[in-house]
């Protein structure tokens, strides 16, 4: 069955001003037409706002700005969504970009496939094979998504309670992970995002950067789904122990990177 569907980027911005544009222009550029735009600028000091306005001044697209004070990445986020008016989300990092089809090849799945509450491309530096349903066991052994690649249905995010406001890591995989107990989700066969400076995925500035902090997000993920009781005590255990080698692996790798 298909279905029109419409979609709402919703772009968390806080001191971007090196990379904002770049990753405005490749949403302006997809081949696809997306139906809005909401940036969140998370109280930015510099000069971001400034070119925001300018990237726009010349678009015919339905652009939002909303100005808040800093408060992170997910309450942006969930404010963005909030402020969007169309049936579907497509994710965006103020330091990524998008590929060319990533709109067209995203909707085109979902307008086919009602059933997918999900449907993401593959980031660039994200090194995964596999491409199809992703299973809510599977998702328990390795968050498949990357932020910026995923396109979701706005209803299930908000019956999902949205981003953990109360996480600072990891509350990405904390809501696929919900979603994917009770829905379909799946992972497209296409590389749909990269970082705009090419960072590698250990070791460089940002987020990813801390992999302690990184760590003890996905345990708290875990966790979370044990006191739901949408894991038991067993699996929670197994998982816990896999994350942590997982961990140690990450440490090597991010030295390998850094020679």
């Amino acid at each position: 069955m298909k279905s029109v569907i419409t979609i709402s980027v919703i772009i968390p911005c806080y001191n971007s001003e090196k990379t904002i544009g770049v990753c405005i222009k490749s949403i302006l550029s997809q081949s696809e037409s997306v139906n809005e735009i909401i940036i969140v600028d998370d109280g930015s000091t510099d000069q971001s706002i400034k070119i925001i306005k300018e990237s726009f001044k010349y678009s015919n697209v339905n652009f939002k700005l909303h100005e808040q004070k800093n408060s992170g990445p997910s309450i942006a986020r969930n404010k963005g969504v909030e402020l969007a008016s169309s049936t579907h989300i497509a994710f965006m990092d103020s330091d990524d970009q998008w590929f060319l089809d990533h709109i067209l090849i995203s909707k085109q799945f979902l307008e086919n496939n009602l059933e997918y509450k999900i449907a993401a491309t593959k980031y660039s530096s994200a090194f995964v094979s596999f491409s199809g349903e992703i299973t809510f066991k599977k998702l328990l052994l390795k968050n498949y998504f990357s932020t910026p690649c995923v396109v979701l249905d706005k209803d299930c995010f908000f019956e999902n309670g949205g981003f953990n406001e109360k996480m600072k890591y990891s509350e990405d995989y904390n809501l696929w992970l919900n979603i994917a107990f009770k829905s379909r989700v799946y992972l497209l066969d296409y590389v749909g995002a990269q970082n705009v400076d090419y960072k590698r995925p250990f070791g460089d500035t940002g987020l990813s950067s801390n992999l302690f902090a990184m760590h003890k997000g996905v345990l708290q993920c875990y966790e979370s789904l044990c006191l739901k009781g949408r894991i038991n005590f067993k699996i929670y255990f197994v998982l816990k122990c896999v994350e942590k080698l997982k961990y140690f692996r990450r440490k090597i790798l991010t030295v390998i990177y850094k020679k």
